[in-house]
Order: C-alpha cells, then structure tokens, then sequence
C-alpha cells in the first residue's frame, strides 16, 4: 500500500517537473453505494451519495500522460436488510454518512484539441468523519472503520480542454466496518461478527479553470 502511494506520487511529481500544463478545477458527482457481506446474514440495497471538492491535474500533451489528485467531500448512505428468521425481516438505514475522499490516478488522455477520452486507475484514501457506532438493541450492532483504502478503475470524456464527464467503478481493499446480527434458529440465538465491504459507482463531472 505505502509503495503504490509512493510511486504514484513520483510519477504525479515526474509530471508536473516536466509539463507546464498544471490545471486546478473543481470535482462534483454522484455515487451508486452497496454494502457486500463477509457472510450471506443480511442484503443490502443501492444508495444514493454525492460528493464535491477541489481537484488538481497535471498532464504531459505530446503523450497524453497524466496524473490527478483530489480532496472531497462526501455523503453515503448503508441501506441493510437483515433477515431475522425465516418469516422476519428487518429494515435499516444509515443516513448522511460523511466521509473525505482523496482519490490519487495515473490517466492518459487521447483526442484532438475541443474533444477526447480519457482511461484512469488509482488508489483512494476515506476518512470516515461521523460516529464508530450503529446499533439497535437486540437486532444488530456496526462498527464503522475510519479509514478505508479502495481502488477506482474509469473512464470518461473531455470538452473543450475544460470539462470532464466521468464513469468509475470503486473497489474497496479493506473493510467498511463489522456487522454483528442476532440470527434465529431453532435451539438458541448466535451473534456473528461479519466485515463488510462497500462497492460504488461514481458518476463526476469536473471543471478546469
């Protein structure tokens, strides 16, 4: 982990040694959010987000190589549906989560001067800003990590050397939390601590100055 923020950092600083072309924009977009399961105790549903934040790109013309780097900030949502037993199923949902989002990716741009695509890749660093604890007595119990490092994979479209229009797929390394649920059976209950992990789509749109 710490030799891949390395040496993306290298390539990011190698790019801006080189290039004059720096550009600082602001970044905005939606996210698509469900949470997967260590263990199949409960299902989730895809929620609804948005984030926002200053971005910075550096860029090298003649080759289309380039690297961007932002800070945002960030609101998800944790929709979950545990089942209780064979008959019961209980809803519940974690509202206006807010996180910091600092996604760090190498991209390489191709087109002519109005238009062009773009494909990037590269780590993103959260830090989960709002309470540890989510419980409710005698159904379940979450504890929320407050750190998370994932990887983004995407794509995308620039207009007009200012604007960009984005699709990337986050893919989560380490676990959004721990989820302990009550599970009913037919002699006792059990309590099981399971990770979980949250997968998202990211549509953005960025503007450069």
């Amino acid at each position: 982990m710490k030799k891949t923020l390395a040496f993306l950092l290298i390539i990011l600083s190698a790019t801006i040694q080189v290039s004059a072309q720096l550009r600082f924009g602001v970044d905005v977009g939606l996210s698509l959010s469900q949470v997967s399961f260590e263990k199949a105790i409960a299902d989730s549903k895809l929620r609804q987000g948005f984030f926002v934040g200053p971005k910075l790109k550096a860029s090298i013309p003649k080759i289309g190589l380039g690297a961007d780097v932002a800070l945002r900030y960030a609101q998800r949502s944790i929709h979950v549906v545990d089942d209780l037993s064979s008959y019961e199923r209980e809803t519940y949902e974690n509202n206006n989560m807010s996180y910091l989002e600092v996604p760090l990716n190498i991209r390489w741009d191709i087109g002519i001067k109005s238009w062009g695509i773009y494909v990037a890749t590269g780590p993103q660093w959260d830090l989960y800003i709002g309470k540890s604890d989510w419980s409710s007595p005698g159904r379940f119990k979450n504890e929320l990590e407050h750190s998370i490092f994932s990887w983004n994979v995407g794509a995308g479209v620039w207009l007009f050397n200012h604007l960009n229009i984005g699709l990337t797929y986050n893919i989560p390394f380490t676990p959004q939390g721990t989820y302990s649920s009550v599970v009913y059976n037919t002699f006792r209950q059990v309590a099981e601590n399971i990770k979980m992990k949250t997968y998202s789509w990211q549509i953005s749109a960025d503007f450069y100055f």
